[in-house]
């Protein structure tokens, strides 16, 4: 269950996402489970806050009688690190935290730079040197994989301009309510992988999506669960998902989606519900 990248590495189609997680107990219990149902990937970022807890679970990793090379760990560069050094030395200090020698992917999570105006020319001038700093560290070996996170077409396009490496994945909002049908379209034709984070609508961790009427009616035609519709309809879009949750009986859940097929008129009706109505990070702003 993994997609081929632009550079011929794998990366898995679905993974663990950890945001808002923090407290060690938490985090122990849902990457294990996790790993024991079949999850490899394990998504965090700088801003979480909980890399150091992370590399503390996965140092264990052969509890799981898995090795290193079995899992997949991404992890994102802060705005507030963006710019060419501070790129650098913010990834060698998550490589730090998760207690590893080389990390899968790393993704610049937001094209603006922290302290920095939407329209501020900074924000062009730090992501060309945090690419340039992940560039580096990929063909030291430090990093497998890089890419970026809610970049635009835009942003894409700029990247093109001076990337000797192209990037692999960028991952963005993707739900019913939020279906980017344009920026997933040319990421594809650059054969880039649209990686979906608020599969289910969420905010703030919180799922939206989990009382819609359509999708709840959904449900019970193919006796699955809302979350698993959303999914689901993700993977058939050809999106990698890391669904986010707290509560370990859901982890089994989330995993279960690829024993059923959405139709294609099902699979219309979902798309229809598009109202561009984001819940997260909005980078269209952003110089």
């Amino acid at each position: 269950m993994k997609f081929e990248m632009n550079n011929g590495n794998k990366i898995p189609i679905i993974g663990v996402g950890t945001y808002l997680m923090k407290d060690e107990h938490e985090l122990s219990q849902i990457i294990g489970e996790s790993l024991r149902i079949g999850y490899r990937l394990i998504d965090t970022a700088a801003v979480y806050r909980n890399e150091t807890i992370i590399g503390k679970i996965i140092s264990n990793i052969s509890s799981y009688n898995l090795n290193r090379d079995d899992i997949f760990i991404t992890t994102k560069l802060s705005p507030a690190d963006q710019g060419r050094d501070k790129c650098k030395k913010a990834i060698m200090d998550s490589l730090e935290r998760l207690k590893l020698s080389y990390i899968d992917l790393v993704l610049i999570h937001f094209p603006g730079s922290s302290r920095s105006t939407p329209k501020s020319p900074k924000n062009p001038e730090n992501r060309r040197g945090s690419w340039q700093d992940l560039e580096e560290l990929q063909q030291a070996g430090i990093v497998k994989n890089i890419g970026v996170s809610n970049y635009t077409i835009r942003h894409l396009e700029e990247l093109f301009g001076y990337a000797k490496i192209k990037p692999v994945v960028n991952q963005i909002e993707v739900h019913p309510l939020f279906h980017s049908k344009e920026l997933i379209d040319f990421c594809k034709k650059h054969s880039i992988i649209v990686q979906a984070y608020s599969s289910l609508g969420a905010r703030d961790g919180w799922p939206i999506l989990s009382t819609n009427l359509t999708l709840k009616k959904m449900a019970q035609k193919y006796e699955k669960t809302v979350a698993q519709i959303l999914l689901k309809w993700a993977l058939q879009h050809d999106l990698c998902i890391i669904p986010k949750t707290s509560k370990v009986e859901r982890l089994k859940s989330n995993f279960q989606i690829f024993d059923f097929e959405l139709s294609i008129e099902d699979m219309a009706q979902i798309n229809g519900l598009n109202e561009n109505h984001k819940f997260c990070w909005d980078p269209e702003p952003i110089l």
